[in-house]
This record gives C-alpha cells, structure tokens and sequence, in this order.
C-alpha cells in the first residue's frame, strides 16, 4: 500500500538534483509534475527533453510567487543556494533563498488549510564535524556556516509549526551528492559544486586537479539517482512521519584519494576551506528500515564509468 499521488511540484527543477528527481519520476511513475525554478543557479537546459510531454509543465519562477499547493498531492522542495562558502558572504541572499522561500510554501498549506506530503531537501552539514561515526539522525547539531544553519533552521520550522497545523513532510538530509549535471559551468559558484563534478570537469579539460587543505577530509558520496529514490520513497509512504533521514551511501573516501583515482598523481594542494566538516559519513539505519531504501550506485563504480567514456 502506498499514499496515492496524481500531481506534484518540484521546486528547483531545473538544478542538479530536481532535473534528476524530474527524470526518475517521469520514468517511474505516470504522475503530473509541475517544476518551478528561478534560473539562478539551475539550467531550463537540463530539463528540455521533457518539456513537450503533456505531462510536465515548468514555469520560470520563485517559490514565493506561488499562490496556492491546493493541486498537489506531494511537494518536493530541492530550491536553494547550496553552496557553503558563498553563504559566508552573502548571507541575506541566502537566508532568502534557503529559508524564507520555503516558509512561504508552509504558509500556503496553513493559508488554504490544505497540506500534501512536503518533502524537503536538507543537508548532512547540520551535523559539522560530528562525534558519532557513522553519523545517525540523534547526532547534535553543530552548524558549521549560514547554509548548514538555514537548513536546519527550516527543518526546526517544520517541527514547530507542525504542533499547531497539520503539516505532513518528511526532511533527506543529503550527504555528498554526484553524478550526471552536478557542474553547471554557467554557475558563477561553480567552484563550491560538487567536488567530484569540479574534479571531473577539470580532467577534461587538461587541468591539475585542486585539493583543498591536505585531502584528508572524507566524504560520504552519494548518486543522484539514488537521492531522487529516496524522493520518491518519501512521497509514496502511506503514513504521516513528519521526521527527518539521512541519505548517504554509508562508506567514506578522502579528497586525496577520489583525486588520485580520477587523474593519479596530477593534482595539487590549496588552502582548506573553513566551515567545512573533517568527515561525512551516514548511517542510513533508519531510512533502510522505514522507507525501505538502500543505495545502488557507489563512486568507484561511478567513476569507472565516467574515466573509461
């Protein structure tokens, strides 16, 4: 038994992971989806082999120009700003973008008294460098930069508001996504995408790999298609949760060593970044347990993919 679902939105579609997510759900499912994006960051390129389906309609839009969810069954809420660094220095931007766009989605559903599955994109950076490892959902929080913050402090939101009004949502907090359109070249804060799409793009292009502080750090990568499953398996479950699940692979590897295996010894070292976690790594009991899911894609077997094409 699952919760029935004829029309959704994506918020963010035209990003990294919503075009992802609109992939997975045009070809798993036969549901209507709507995808709104702003074009800050996200590219209509990346979602143009949908556009001529009757199936899915895009609207060149803010979050906050949005009047009613009262047609959707499920929201799934991926627009943002997710770069840490940037964060740092522009924190009005991103308090915007990363909190307040997403109030006003909440304060629809109170608005019209109508609240479908709200699935929330949060981030394993609300942990920083965290004292359980593997990580489960009771670690601490320990924001280590504004984005981290914002993501917490709009799953927090949730928490509050849902005592008062029915809210129904469930919050994957992502560790370190990659896979297919992670780097955006169009982006002007490229260089905070995806360390394995900047890696990936800078060996095509015949350029020294950057490894920030000494590599050491490790990193919970995570696919795409994997995150847009979790979507999926969030939307569909037939009970309200209202809780929040990691989604990582549940392995780490360094910077250094997911260097050397894209490009061997053709790299060099940078100055380390602040606001930056030592260690990703998720455990993911709980969303195997509840949701039923469980990654199927690892980055060696990635890469081998990526290198050998």
């Amino acid at each position: 038994m699952q919760k029935e679902i004829n029309k959704v939105l994506i918020t963010g579609v035209c990003g990294f992971i919503g075009s992802n997510l609109l992939d997975y759900l045009f070809e798993k499912t036969s549901w209507l989806i709507d995808g709104v994006d702003n074009l800050s960051t996200g590219n209509k390129k990346n979602i143009q082999h949908h556009l001529n389906d009757s199936r899915v309609a895009f609207f060149e839009k803010e979050c906050k120009d949005l009047t009613s969810l009262k047609e959707y069954d499920a929201v799934f809420h991926l627009a943002a700003l997710p770069r840490i660094q940037p964060s740092f220095e522009r924190v009005n931007e991103h308090l915007e973008a990363n909190l307040n766009q997403a109030i006003h989605l909440v304060e629809l559903m109170i608005q019209d008294k109508y609240y479908p599955r709200l699935v929330f994109s949060g981030s394993s950076a609300i942990y920083g460098t965290p004292e359980q490892i593997p990580t489960p959902e009771t670690e601490k929080v320990d924001c280590l930069s504004p984005y981290a913050f914002q993501k917490y402090e709009f799953e927090k939101y949730l928490e509050l508001i849902s005592t008062r009004f029915p809210l129904d949502y469930i919050s994957l907090r992502y560790f370190n996504p990659y896979g297919n359109r992670s780097f955006n070249p169009d982006n002007p804060d490229n260089a905070y995408s995806s360390v394995v799409g900047i890696f990936l793009n800078r060996k095509k292009a015949g350029k020294q790999l950057l490894v920030t502080g000494d590599g050491s750090q490790k990193r919970d990568f995570i696919h795409v298609a994997d995150l847009a499953k979790a979507n999926y398996l969030s939307a569909i479950h037939p009970e309200k949760i209202n809780t929040a699940f990691n989604v990582g692979l549940g392995a780490t590897l360094s910077v250094l060593d997911l260097a050397k295996l894209i490009d061997g010894d053709n790299f060099e070292f940078i100055e380390k970044r602040d606001g930056e976690s030592d260690i990703t790594f998720a455990d993911t009991a709980k969303i195997r347990e509840v949701l039923g899911w469980k990654p199927s894609m690892n980055i060696k077997e990635y890469l081998e993919g990526e290198l050998i094409s």
